[in-house]
């Protein structure tokens, strides 16, 4: 079973992914004050060494880090990867790191990975099956799986609601869930549901942090991006849900159109202090 750990980032701490372009900086500055935690995709640090290693090494000593992977691909039909998870699991014992998420999604086939994080259809009877995957991802880890809420843009017919969804699987997995504010906001207008009842009927015990992002907006749909600032009513909708569940670590999340670490560091105090 799973371990529960002690864990050194601080439910009202905020930080931002680790990307290439700011390592540099990060590793010529003293730890900044304006950044509590960094998130890394494990994906692309396993099984290294030579600079990149060392790099990681040095900044691992500034700041902790959590885990947010891509490639577990939980709710797909193949056996899982072990040679992957255990692979996670030794990445996480090296770098001390205690929070390890992936998405509730599928992204392989037997013929191998999409390069896609694709969701998962919310029917009723997929969760026994979804349960023990989790299950076993947890033994192998000897941690618990943190899974997100990822943006959709089709529902299936026979579909539950997604949040009863993910009640449900929260209840009989003990998975941790990684609440993506973003993608909430982006299900929510493009299905047609109500945002804040979503995130209030998710079990705040369950929630271990939470991610706010940038999207595009058209007139008919909201697209997920990751590219853009973090807009008004998404930050009226984080602002509800700390309110409604109370701080949990917070990760802004920009994967395109990366600003310098400055501008990143800046928008992010902004989050904090409107939040706050």
């Amino acid at each position: 079973m799973h371990q529960r750990r002690v864990r050194e980032i601080a439910q009202d701490s905020a930080g931002i992914g680790l990307r290439n372009e700011h390592i540099p900086r990060l590793l010529q500055q003293p730890k900044r004050q304006d950044i509590d935690f960094l998130e890394l995709a494990p994906d692309n640090w396993m099984n290294i060494g030579g600079a990149k290693k060392e790099y990681l090494a040095d900044i691992r000593k500034k700041y902790p880090l959590i885990c947010h992977s891509l490639s577990l691909s939980i709710g797909d039909v193949c056996p899982l990867n072990e040679t992957y998870i255990n692979d996670i699991r030794r990445f996480l014992d090296e770098y001390r790191i205690d929070i390890y998420s992936d998405h509730l999604c599928f992204s392989r086939d037997p013929q191998g990975y999409f390069y896609d994080l694709l969701p998962i259809p919310t029917f009723a009877d997929a969760l026994p099956y979804l349960t023990q995957r989790i299950d076993r991802v947890q033994n192998l880890l000897g941690r618990q799986l943190v899974l997100e809420n990822i943006s959709s843009y089709h529902r299936y017919t026979g579909e539950i609601p997604e949040a009863e969804f993910w009640g449900e699987l929260l209840q009989r997995s003990g998975c941790g869930m990684l609440l993506d504010i973003n993608n909430v906001y982006v299900n929510a207008f493009n299905h047609n549901f109500d945002a804040l009842d979503y995130i209030r009927s998710i079990p705040g015990n369950s929630i271990v942090y939470y991610h706010i992002a940038g999207h595009l907006e058209d007139e008919e749909f909201r697209l997920d991006t990751h590219g853009m600032p973090v807009l008004e009513d998404v930050m009226k909708l984080a602002k509800q849900t700390f309110y409604l569940h109370g701080a949990r670590p917070l990760l802004l999340e920009r994967d395109n159109n990366v600003p310098p670490l400055d501008d990143l560091c800046e928008e992010l105090a902004g989050i904090r202090a409107s939040i706050a």
